[in-house]
């Protein structure tokens, strides 16, 4: 009886041994790749814009990275900014109208990081968004113009600079083609990394 049982005991060794294996793959087969729990990094940032026919705006935002596509050197995030500016153009008539106008942006980028884990980390990326463009221009053909929700293409470029184990300094030039409102960006930000990045 005691040899059947350590036979038995025997023989089921292997058998969860492999079975832990296997649950252990599967784990980790099983971590996100995107969605908030694949999210590993918040930035703040603020910074200047400028489109045309307006003086040098202020620019603030956040992006939230969602995870990775393909590579964990390519990152999925979203965010948002917003530009406050001061518009000055002329209308069909040459009549020139000056006042305030915005722009608010949701966004999403892909974003490649050859190696967050160096002190300065050069990265690069593409995006697209959304724009809400408005102004308190009364003029009505300037605010046909200003008054409007375009979509944009963006690309950026940009380095991280560690400051703290999980801290970046990040610094970010930023190109933005829209109707009406293509613009260009420099941002300076942090960003937190959490969840295991890099």
């Amino acid at each position: 009886m005691r040899l059947t049982c350590l036979v038995a005991v025997a023989a089921l060794l292997p058998t969860l041994a492999m079975a832990q294996r296997v649950d252990s793959a599967a784990r980790k087969d099983s971590t996100p790749r995107l969605g908030l729990g694949a999210s590993s990094a918040l930035t703040v940032h603020s910074g200047v814009g400028q489109i045309k026919h307006a003086a040098l705006g202020f620019e603030s935002g956040a992006s939230l990275d969602l995870g990775w596509i393909g590579s964990r050197k390519v990152r999925l995030s979203v965010g948002v900014d917003y530009l406050s500016m001061k518009i000055d153009r002329p209308d069909s008539l040459g009549l020139r109208e000056s006042a305030g106008g915005y722009v608010f942006t949701a966004f999403t980028d892909v974003t490649v990081f050859p190696s967050l884990s160096r002190r300065l980390s050069p990265y690069g990326g593409v995006g697209f968004g959304v724009d809400a463009v408005g102004t308190t221009i009364s003029n009505e053909q300037i605010g046909a113009l200003y008054n409007t929700n375009v979509l944009d293409v963006h690309a950026q470029a940009g380095a991280l600079y560690r400051i703290t184990p999980r801290g970046r300094l990040q610094l970010e030039a930023r190109g933005t083609g829209a109707r009406v409102v293509r613009r260009v960006s420099v941002r300076l930000g942090y960003t937190w990394l959490f969840n295991g990045l890099p």
